[in-house]
């Protein structure tokens, strides 16, 4: 079982917001979070120290040592390419999304590199980690040069709509960085931001989050899209109304559309050559569209810096670009003039397009079952694009809607505050059903031929759903428990398979949308018995993270170690 959070708090809290294009950290002192839960320090960690966000990209070297993150890592591996020096090296970005991806994922999963060298996901994984967790200790004592590693509460952000197996990996991967299990929280992305945004409305009039307050959340990042609903309630703390929603619909599929772009105006295999050999270019022109995407008005005519390298791939394929958009969408719309490149708006707007349409989409029919909702809060880097933006105003322009000054920064500060008082969420909404597979006594009246089984002198229908707790119930944390008996015989261990659904009313656990998701994992401290043990497991809902622990029923004295394992 994972282990308990201590109960002393502790005197500092540190978050690491750990983003799909851009990661970032922030911590308080518990003594000033107790006199303004809003003085949160967010280092200064980009070129110079003058940015709050760093690029999450990582590189290794020929012996698979870390060598360098972020911009470090960028500029190191471009200049390595520039001198024909990278081959053997390994660069890694925009990975976080491998864990959103994958149906399953496995504790062995490995990530792929432009070199297509592979190398163990939680060894990246854990290494960014690592990177941080050391930067923003560093941060931390030069405010105060005795705090102990020891003296530290850690907190990682995950997309809320992630499945328990992709919370497991992340956890792991903290551990593997050096944090201790019992010093780590999980917090999710749509909920911290809440948390902060709630508190700065309420420090500066107070009137956007009166209790009774219904709002919706977007968490908009680099790679999904997170949305969530909440209620204030008359102490001030929130209560989920229904469970996380969303999907893959963050900044990076607009920087996708981007690279489709460049290839149809320039033709793939000039693209992908000059991608290839010229990574400080290419690298130029990604940071480049990265930065216009933000602040970019559907009205303006974009202008873009065309390396030399790309005019010269361009030339030696034996086209132009006149040549290559001449009868297509672009033409008169895409102008190359010496060494710029002028795209009008609305052909830079359509990159935007699939993404606006999927994230009102969500928003619309999260709304219909929340008509209440009158306040729409946006966060995250991608939330500060003037597209989206407008995108947002115009499908819901009768509600409020509200973008803090720091966007950005919303989900790492208030996930900071979380880690001061998690019971500032009072419930969640539950996602799935949760249950295990049962025999029962078969029944011709209502059961399968196809299930009937004889087992102990008895025809059974096997694979029933026996449910747990079921989709869209509340849950509270540390409160809302399941309990269940089954028998142990004199093995040292016992797996239990945890089965999964969206329906709230599964019948077999092979019906369409069942799947199961991991195993409870049972350790028997006695084996010495020969005889069958009932084991009593109880199960925790409503935090972040599901817990388990078990007990002979028996004999509560003989401890049982339990587990959740939703990896595969």
């Amino acid at each position: 079982m994972r282990s308990a959070r201590l109960k002393e708090p502790k005197i500092v809290v540190a978050a690491i917001d750990f983003g799909t294009t851009y990661s970032g950290y922030a911590y308080s002192f518990l003594h000033d979070f107790k006199k303004d839960p809003l003085k949160i320090l967010a280092t200064r960690v980009g070129r110079g120290g003058g940015e709050d966000k760093m690029p999450t990209t990582i590189l290794f070297t020929p012996n698979g040592e870390f060598h360098s993150f972020k911009y470090d890592a960028e500029d190191k591996y471009a200049k390595l390419v520039a001198n024909d020096m990278h081959i053997g090296w390994s660069h890694f970005s925009r990975f976080k999304m491998k864990l959103h991806a994958q149906q399953k994922i496995r504790r062995a999963m490995e990530l792929t590199d432009d070199q297509d060298h592979k190398m163990p996901a939680m060894r990246v994984f854990a290494e960014a980690i690592k990177y941080l967790k050391n930067q923003l200790l560093d941060s931390i004592q030069e405010k105060v040069s005795d705090i102990q590693d020891t003296d530290i509460h850690w907190v990682l952000t995950v997309p809320a709509i992630w499945d328990d197996g992709a919370k497991q990996f992340m956890r792991e991967a903290g551990n593997q960085a050096g944090i201790p299990d019992n010093q780590l929280d999980l917090a999710l992305e749509p909920e911290a931001a809440a948390i902060y945004c709630k508190a700065i409305s309420t420090k500066k009039d107070g009137s956007s989050f009166d209790p009774g307050t219904q709002f919706i959340l977007v968490d908009l990042g680099g790679g999904t899209a997170d949305i969530t609903v909440h209620t204030v309630e008359e102490s001030g703390n929130l209560t989920e109304l229904s469970p996380p929603s969303g999907g893959p619909w963050g900044g990076t599929k607009v920087d996708v559309a981007f690279n489709t772009l460049m290839e149809e105006i320039y033709g793939k295999s000039v693209i992908s050559s000059f991608n290839k050999d010229n990574k400080e270019d290419a690298l130029d022109i990604i940071r480049d569209f990265e930065e216009k995407k933000r602040v970019f008005k559907a009205y303006e005519t974009v202008t873009f810096r065309v390396p030399s390298a790309l005019v010269e791939e361009l030339e030696n394929s034996g086209r132009t670009l006149e040549k290559n958009i001449s009868g297509t969408i672009y033409e008169g719309k895409v102008k190359q003039r010496r060494d710029k490149m002028h795209i009008e708006g609305s052909v830079i707007s359509a990159l935007f397009d699939d993404v606006k349409k999927n994230i009102i989409q969500q928003m619309k029919e999260v709304l219909i079952q929340h008509p209440k909702v009158n306040t729409i809060l946006m966060v995250g880097g991608f939330s500060e694009s003037d597209i989206i933006k407008q995108a947002v105003q115009k499908a819901f322009d009768l509600k409020k809607v509200i973008i803090p000054s720091e966007a950005r920064l919303a989900v790492v500060k208030g996930a900071v505050m979380y880690g001061h008082n998690p019971s500032v969420i009072i419930s969640r909404s539950l996602p799935y059903t949760y249950g295990v597979s049962v025999a029962v006594g078969f029944d011709d009246s209502k059961h399968p031929r196809s299930k009937r089984v004889f087992k102990d002198g008895f025809y059974k229908c096997e694979d029933n759903f026996k449910v747990f707790i079921r989709a869209g119930d509340t849950v509270i944390p540390g409160k809302t428990t399941v309990r269940h008996v089954c028998n142990a015989s004199s093995a040292t261990s016992a797996n239990i398979e945890i089965y999964r659904t969206k329906s709230k009313k599964p019948i077999y656990v092979d019906d369409y949308g069942c799947s199961c998701v991991g195993s409870i994992q049972l350790l028997l401290s006695d084996i010495s018995s020969h005889t069958t043990r009932p084991i009593e497991i109880t199960m925790s809902f409503g935090s972040t993270e599901l817990s388990v622990q078990a007990n002979e029923e028996q004999n509560r004295n003989n401890a049982v170690v339990a587990k959740f394992n939703f990896l595969h």
